[in-house]
């Protein structure tokens, strides 16, 4: 077992790393996530300036 890290524990840590990034952007991203959230009210305050000049 302690040859398998020795060896592989760069991979294993880059493998590990992409999963959790991709988590979180999954998260964020998410239908009602703060991204999600704050891009969609940002567009709809657009519009309504947009239609109200």
């Amino acid at each position: 077992m302690k040859v398998i890290f020795e060896e592989y524990s760069g991979i294993i840590i880059t493998a590990v790393a992409i999963i959790a990034l991709i988590a979180v952007v999954g998260l964020l991203l998410a239908a009602e996530g703060p991204v999600h959230t704050a891009f969609v009210n940002l567009i709809n305050t657009l519009f309504a300036k947009a239609s109200v000049s």
